[in-house]
């Protein structure tokens, strides 16, 4: 289908207009000024099929997605617009000396006004909550110990799609003589 949603009934609308490369675009903005770290030292995760950096590092995996409430649709000129509201959940992994650190401001300032904010610059995402940090064990492919903690956040995220729709505007009404338009039998 390519980047376009079909509808039951086969109208065509646009892809939502806040998309998880959006969402992971955000995040890991707000992770390189928060931690801090570099731009190129914070990944997506699983398909990247990039060798992690020297260093410190965050990768981000998307965790898991929910809806949080029932569409809404709203109605512009030639339009119909349907709003969802929901729940991405995404794993923050964070490598490297000062990952446990790093977890902690994570866990701390994701709540903060200025984390909403941050946020609120990339379309409507919102934080929602972020889970305790925990420490995993990570062996590296050399045989090593890696100090690697992980937190994942929680972010409310209300994505809209845009169908075209028709729409009556215009309507002829006139008084006639029913026996006369319409003959009884």
């Amino acid at each position: 289908m390519g980047d376009s949603m079909v509808e039951a009934d086969g109208a065509q609308a646009a892809t939502g207009d806040v998309t998880e490369g959006t969402v992971l675009t955000a995040l890991g903005q707000w992770l390189c000024a928060t931690i801090p770290l570099p731009a190129d030292a914070v990944m997506v995760g699983q398909v990247n099929r990039v060798a992690p950096p020297c260093g410190a590092f965050a990768i981000m995996t998307v965790a898991g997605r929910g809806r949080i409430a029932t569409n809404r649709t709203t109605y512009g000129a030639g339009c119909r617009i349907v709003w969802m509201q929901q729940q991405v959940d995404v794993r923050v992994d964070l490598h490297g000396a000062g990952a446990g650190d790093g977890a902690g401001r994570i866990a701390l300032l994701f709540r903060d006004p200025a984390c909403a904010a941050f946020l609120a610059g990339y379309g409507t995402i919102a934080p929602l909550y972020a889970a305790p940090p925990r420490q995993r064990d990570f062996v590296s492919d050399a045989a090593q110990y890696e100090d690697v903690w992980q937190v994942t956040v929680s972010l409310q995220v209300n994505s809209t799609v845009t169908f075209a729709q028709d729409f009556a505007n215009a309507l002829n009404v006139g008084i006639f003589e029913t026996d006369a338009t319409f003959p009884p039998e």
